[in-house]
Formats: structure tokens, C-alpha cells, sequence
């Protein structure tokens, strides 16, 4: 059989195109089923696609630690390649066939993304400086790794929440929420909206900005607020939840 680009396009459904962001679903989506069809008429599979683009996370950020706008604009750049590979790897899986360990390679590859580009960016903006932080300034370093460990963080308590509530659940102690997938099931709420539209699609293009226009520091105080922010509400959240469910 010869995959098509149609042929992804037409297998993607409905709830996943709503979790799309507006520039993931107008640029990075359609890129991705033709270079998905591409990889289907190789052979290449949905895991080597995410091992791939974790390789490619890695390089990207470490460009951001060597001085020069061309070795930021190349991370920047190889960012938005891990984005459209992010894509390439779920339509493969979705269209084709699943994986064993398909969800942890997929994990690794943004995990690993966004572990260490808000270190990487705060890195350089102490080696060039920017609008508001002098060239030299540790403290830039030390926001761009909160920035990361918040999402670490936020990653972290979600899944220990889980795996406490399974746990839990196979005990009989509490009832494991359902994972909703449909469109009719899942309404989208502001939140929703607020991680689909300003998270890291939005910030890996403010990367590329950034490493054009010198605002690296900028970027990093984005990073901060957005990470941090969204780390906190997810601890109240899962707080509140066990709590509740405790009572």
C-alpha cells in the first residue's frame, strides 16, 4: 500500500485536531502528514521518528550554549524540526500501528525538550544579554532553570498522581476518573485553550525571534511566568483533588 498524504490526513480524529494548537494545526500539522507519508513509503516507524527527535531536542538545545546568533537561529530552527517530528511520530502511530513503548518514546523526546531549552535559553542570554539582563548576569540562568523545573515539576506530580490513584483504585480505596477522549465528553475549558495557544509551540517561535533579535531574556521570563504558573495551578489542582478524595 502507498500511504498518502490524504491517507494521514483523513486519519486523524476529530478530539485530536481540537488539542491542536492554531499554529500546529495551520504549519506544523499538514508538514507533517506529507512527511509522515513519506516515512510510511520507507519504512520508518512512529518510535524511530520519537528516538529521533529526541536526538534532535538535545542538539537544539545545546546550540543555545555556544556563542553566535547562527548556532541560536540552527537551535531555534531544529526546534520547530522536533515539532513537526512530534507530529510525524503520532500520525504514524495513530494511521499505521502502535508501538510497544510507543507513549515512553514519545515522552522521552518532549521531556527531554523541555528539561533543558529554558536552561539552554538562559545560557544565552548571560552570554549575550538582552532588553532587560546585562551580558554576565547569572540571574538569567537561574530563571530559565526554574522555568524547566517547574514544567519537570508539574510533569512529575501529575504522573505521581496517577500512579497513586491506580494504585488506590486496584486496592478499591477510590474510583479512577475516566480519560475522556471525545469531542463531546471533553469540553474545552480556558485553561485548555491557555496551554494549547501559549505553550511551547508559541515559545519555541519566541525562541527563534529571540535568537534573531538578541531578546533571549525575554523569552526566558516568558518561559518563567508560563511554566511556572501553569506549575502552580497543576499542584493546587491535584492537591485539591487528593484531598477530596481522602475525605
Amino acid at each position: 500500500m502507498k500511504y498518502t498524504t490524504k491517507f494521514f490526513h483523513d486519519s486523524m480524529p476529530a478530539w485530536k485536531r481540537k488539542k491542536d494548537s492554531t499554529l500546529t494545526r495551520f504549519i506544523y500539522r499538514p508538514l507533517s502528514f506529507f512527511l509522515a507519508s513519506v516515512a510510511a513509503n520507507l519504512g520508518i516507524s512512529a518510535n524511530t521518528v520519537s528516538y529521533c527527535s529526541a536526538i534532535v531536542a538535545l542538539i537544539s538545545c545545546g546550540m543555545f550554549l555556544i556563542p553566535g546568533t547562527v548556532f541560536h537561529i540552527i537551535g531555534a530552527v531544529m526546534m520547530i524540526i522536533w515539532l513537526i517530528m512530534d507530529c510525524i511520530d503520532g500520525n504514524l502511530a495513530r494511521a499505521i500501528q502502535k508501538q510497544p513503548f510507543g507513549e515512553f518514546a514519545d515522552s522521552i523526546s518532549s521531556y527531554l525538550l523541555v528539561g533543558f531549552m529554558c536552561t539552554a535559553a538562559g545560557f544565552a542570554a548571560y552570554q549575550e544579554g538582552g532588553l532587560l539582563f546585562e551580558q554576565g548576569n547569572p540571574w538569567i540562568i537561574l530563571l530559565g532553570a526554574l522555568a524547566s523545573s517547574s514544567d519537570t515539576m508539574m510533569r512529575l506530580i501529575y504522573q505521581k498522581y496517577k500512579n497513586t490513584e491506580r494504585k488506590m483504585a486496584d486496592q478499591g480505596i477510590v474510583a479512577v476518573e475516566r480519560d475522556f477522549r471525545s469531542d463531546g465528553d471533553q469540553p474545552t475549558s480556558i485553561k485548555t485553550i491557555i496551554d494549547r495557544e501559549f505553550g511551547l509551540d508559541l515559545i519555541i517561535v519566541i525562541f527563534l525571534l529571540a535568537s534573531i533579535f538578541h531578546f533571549f531574556d525575554l523569552a526566558v521570563i516568558y518561559c518563567v511566568c508560563f511554566y511556572g504558573s501553569a506549575f502552580l495551578v497543576n499542584l493546587f489542582i491535584y492537591i485539591r483533588k487528593a484531598v477530596k478524595a481522602s475525605k
